[in-house]
């Protein structure tokens, strides 16, 4: 299972695998969502943060 994180960096967001290795940045949370989304694969999970980097929701894709 992989862990995906969609958290704020400087003035973008991006989309991490856990462990530190960058898949993506977008201007906004929204795309950053979507990438962590169709990079998933089933029982991966994704992690997403509000700007003050806690966690506002984990879910695991079916």
């Amino acid at each position: 299972m992989t862990e995906y994180h969609v958290s704020p960096a400087a003035n973008q967001w991006q989309v991490k695998k856990k462990g530190g290795s960058v898949v993506s940045n977008h201007r906004k949370k929204r795309p950053a969502r979507e990438r962590a989304h169709e990079e998933a694969s089933s029982g991966d999970r994704i992690v997403v943060h509000r700007q003050d980097g806690t966690i506002q929701e984990s879910t695991e894709k079916s």
